[in-house]
């Protein structure tokens, strides 16, 4: 349900996490990416959680706005292109990867506090 993902953009089904805002700290799925509306602009992103934002109330934010993390749920994306995704799907794709972003910060603690500093 993971796999490898390039660093310097986003794709849909990749876990974030919030760095500004009201939701600081809140986690999301990738729903959408969309062009920049102005040229020279930056891509805006759609995000889910299952609960309170779900496929039909999408949160919008910028980028820049977002903490990168390495899992990306590849079921919750093929599920969105084929147009078949649920709230359910949304939470057991975030419970999912939530699990393994957890085992992997308790096994090198030292790496997620240097991602931290470094973002």
């Amino acid at each position: 349900m993971t796999e490898a993902f390039n660093q310097n953009q986003l794709q849909v089904g990749q876990l974030v996490r919030s760095r500004a805002g009201r939701d600081l700290g809140c986690y999301y799925l990738v729903y959408k990416l969309e062009k920049p509306r102005k040229k020279g602009g930056s891509v805006q992103v759609w995000l889910v959680d299952g609960r309170g934002r779900t496929i039909v109330n999408p949160k919008l934010k910028n980028p820049r706005h977002l903490q990168r993390t390495r899992l990306v749920a590849t079921e919750f994306a093929a599920r969105v292109k084929a147009g078949k995704c649920t709230p359910e799907d949304i939470r057991a794709a975030m419970n999912m990867l939530l699990a393994d972003e957890s085992a992997v910060s308790q096994k090198n603690p030292d790496e997620e506090a240097l991602a931290n500093v470094e973002s």
